[in-house]
């Protein structure tokens, strides 16, 4: 029966097994908020939270392009969070030059001496894990990439807090992680079932953030 209804009506075979896939997903979507504070208590920006299914599998890769820019003698943003396999750009907007090196092993690249108005091509992060990039001209100039192989992640604001949308509906490993922690310090994890209901998470570091260096 099921053969003979493929042959006749393709078309609507095809859309009835597109809906029974995607219907659950879009069913029982849900939301998680996030509150990150210090060893005192107080609102801490800058933390990449990022939730890995358990007993799922992760959706197809998205790759995407994000930018880090050279302005007032900064990177910025100072944290970029991305999925393995995204690119990053490095535009430099200021009136020095600037030499862009990573030596990190998840990416170790270099972009050599350019001036302002200058684009370099992309670079491809292809491996997950943090990568600490510098300027070799200038340095206080630092800036953090985060690679994830989940696409679930977010980055907290001034106020301390973050929200993950659309999240199919089950069991994750949540882990938050801060530049202080470096690449040496495990980042902090709860595992957290994901529903409709679902309470808000908090983190609470055992640390103050060191401000950040500047010339």
């Amino acid at each position: 029966m099921k053969l003979l209804f493929m042959q006749k009506f393709p078309a609507l075979f095809a859309l009835a097994m597109t809906l029974a896939v995607s219907s659950p997903m879009q069913a029982h979507a849900a939301k998680l908020n996030f509150q990150a504070v210090d060893k005192n208590g107080n609102a801490m920006s800058d933390v990449v939270v990022y939730a890995t299914p358990i007993g799922m599998p992760l959706p197809p890769s998205e790759k995407t392009e994000a930018t880090i820019s050279q302005n007032d003698m900064q990177f910025s943003p100072y944290v970029t969070a991305i999925h393995t396999g995204s690119q990053v750009k490095f535009p430099n907007y200021d009136k020095m030059e600037h030499h862009v090196k990573s030596f990190s092993a998840a990416k170790e690249f270099e972009i050599k001496t350019y001036e302002r108005g200058v684009v370099p091509p992309p670079v491809i992060f292809d491996k997950p894990g943090i990568v600490i990039v510098y300027c070799l001209l200038h340095n206080w100039m630092r800036a953090y990439v985060l690679v994830l192989d989940t696409p679930y992640f977010v980055k907290t604001d001034q106020s301390g807090t973050a929200m993950l949308d659309k999240l199919p509906e089950g069991n994750y490993e949540v882990k938050a992680w801060h530049p202080n922690m470096g690449s040496i310090k495990p980042p902090l994890s709860q595992t957290v079932k994901v529903s409709d209901q679902s309470a808000p998470v908090k983190w609470q570091f055992d640390f103050v953030p060191a401000p950040r260096k500047s010339k």
